[in-house]
């Protein structure tokens, strides 16, 4: 067979299996990475049957490795840190360097060598933003208090995990000492300065000029290409690793005004490619010589999920998140990822770490993804337990004619001077603030209630009166002096957060109208539960809107389209 044909057989064969593994393990619930690792294993020379070429596969890889971590840096938002950075920096940086600590000692406690301990502590020490990111989005969690977090706290992980990536070279010298650290940081600022001036003097002004012409295939070339250049002339020209190239690549074009765009376009490659770097990390593992260390693998899976959750979730809380926020942002971040693949691939190209710690690597990141599901099902249900136990204690002393409780950190500056008749909002992120600006518009009484004190600066901005502090603790509650509310409406995306509050709200005022956002069949039933009497789910008002816009373009209009949008809206939520 002819090399052209070899390595189209080779790349079909790991797509396919890609395929096969990522749709059965998506139909176990688990992430499709999960599959894309295991087809790797399936396909590779130590297991029987078909073996691809791992060669041949690893140039493809490396593709997408760069194509991968650019659009890492392409999605970089200093914003979205910016707004979270009091939790997200400081926890994030705290929990890296205790993680990689620990998984130092660990690795030493089995017989390491220092360098390949340090190697399994970084590993250790990076989540999979690939896996937090999803997880939050499909249980619509990205606006709550600890899905905003896990976002800032993952890109700090993945700004570490570029430093780490960096640090390799240095640290597999035959001498360690501090010059080539020196030398690679000065070559690092060298190269930095380099793309910044192109980056921000050139490539605008270039991307600007190949958007005017109106060709996708011209803007897509345009992106590829510059991520794959600035790689190769990190590597190539100034001894740095191509994935720091890429991602400078990416930072550069997200501050671009067609950085949405640039993402878009490189998207199906990066995934097409990345799971072609997946499948030739599989292809290295040994499964028979993983039997003598399960131990060592079941060890560094527990570091990971309830170790690093555990860390996680008491670092959140001492940077100031409510205590169920800090359990779910601990649960969310407990497993290991994407791009500790990468630090152990390089890893081991440098020789830090040998076969069998690569391969305890992968069956741990393996072992850690698929265990990220159940983590987070204990955690909801913690969470949900302890609240509810908070609950019952304020309840009780609320019965007894008690004010409400203790104050504590989050129980707002001052006391809130109620009219006789107005609206309360739980939430000022995008829902929050629309309702809001609609209340104002007829200079109806409004009042806020969030932890954030830029958004609710926003608010005040609009008129409305402002109340700092966690909308679910009773506390605040009470001094949102609900008895005067004529309704409660909850835009909260944290499902057990929105509970909480109509729950603890209809015990402080049975009569009060609650509203909320809810997203799915479950959450709308435990809201009704919790008292709230009206629900609106973002996916069936959009799926109404866009019934009852088509049917008027086809002329339907008056009672005729009214009677169709209710029978719909009852039909969705019943």
């Amino acid at each position: 067979m002819s090399e052209t044909l070899a390595f189209i057989l080779d790349v079909g064969v790991a797509t396919a299996a890609a395929l096969l593994g990522g749709a059965l393990v998506r139909r176990l619930g688990q992430p499709p990475l999960v599959g894309y690792l295991l087809a790797g294993i399936v396909i590779g020379p130590f297991t029987p049957g078909f073996t691809g070429d791992v060669e041949r596969i690893s140039v493809l890889a490396e593709v997408g490795v760069v194509l991968l971590v650019f659009a890492l840096g392409v999605e970089f938002s200093l914003r979205e840190l910016g707004a979270v950075r009091r939790v997200a920096v400081g926890g994030a940086i705290a929990q890296i360097a205790v993680s990689i600590a620990g998984g130092f000692l660990l690795g030493l406690g089995v017989g390491l060598d220092p360098r390949a301990a340090l190697v399994v502590g970084a590993v250790i020490a990076i989540s999979s933003t690939l896996v937090v990111a999803k997880t939050l989005a499909d249980r619509g969690e990205l606006d709550s208090i600890h899905g905003r977090n896990a976002i800032g706290w993952m890109i700090v992980q993945d700004i570490a995990t570029i430093v780490f990536i960096v640090a390799l070279p240095p640290l597999a010298a035959e001498q360690l000492s501090i010059t080539p650290i020196l030398l690679a940081l000065g070559k690092g600022a060298l190269f930095l300065l380099i793309a910044f001036v192109v980056g921000t003097r050139v490539l605008p002004v270039g991307f600007a000029a190949i958007a005017r012409l109106g060709s996708p295939e011209l803007f897509l070339l345009a992106v590829v290409s510059t991520a794959l250049l600035t790689a190769f002339v990190s590597s190539a020209v100034f001894g740095l690793s191509l994935a720091l190239g890429a991602f400078v690549a990416g930072v550069l074009v997200s501050e671009s005004d067609l950085s949405y765009q640039a993402a878009a376009e490189v998207i199906p490659f990066r995934d097409l490619f990345a799971v072609l770097f997946f499948v030739a990390v599989g292809m290295l593992v040994d499964p028979s010589a993983l039997i003598s260390e399960a131990p060592l693998v079941a060890v560094l899976t527990l570091a990971a999920v309830v170790g690093k959750g555990l860390l996680s979730a008491v670092l959140g809380r001492a940077f100031g998140l409510p205590t169920r926020s800090a359990i779910l942002l601990g649960a969310s971040i407990a497993q290991v990822g994407e791009f500790s693949l990468i630090i152990a691939a390089d890893s081991s190209r440098l020789g830090l770490i040998n076969d069998a710690t690569y391969n305890v690597i992968l069956a741990t990141t393996i072992a850690s993804i698929v265990l990220s599901g159940p983590a987070r099902r204990v955690a909801d249900a913690a969470a949900s337990r302890l609240e509810h136990r908070a609950t019952e204690r304020w309840s009780s002393a609320h019965e007894h004619g008690e004010s409400g409780g203790h104050r504590g950190p989050d129980a707002g500056d001052a006391p809130v001077e109620a009219p006789r008749r107005r609206v309360v909002v739980a939430g000022s992120g995008r829902v929050g603030r629309i309702v809001v600006r609609a209340v104002k518009a007829r200079s109806f009484a409004c009042l806020v209630i969030d932890r954030d004190r830029v958004r609710l600066d926003e608010m005040a901005a609009l008129g409305a009166d402002i109340l700092y502090g966690d909308a679910a603790r009773p506390e605040i509650l009470h001094r949102a002096d609900l008895d005067r509310a004529v309704v409660l409406v909850i835009a909260i995306g944290d499902p057990l957060t929105a509970h909480l509050v109509a729950e603890r709200a209809s015990h402080l005022n049975p009569g009060l109208m609650i509203a909320s956002r809810a997203r799915g069949v479950h959450q709308a039933s435990d809201l009704r539960a919790a008292g709230v009497h009206h629900l609106a789910d973002p996916d069936n008002e959009a799926a109404i809107d866009l019934a009852r816009h088509a049917l008027q373009r086809m002329g339907v209009s008056g009672p005729e389209l009214t009677a169709i949008t209710i029978n719909l809206r009852r039909d969705a939520y019943r």
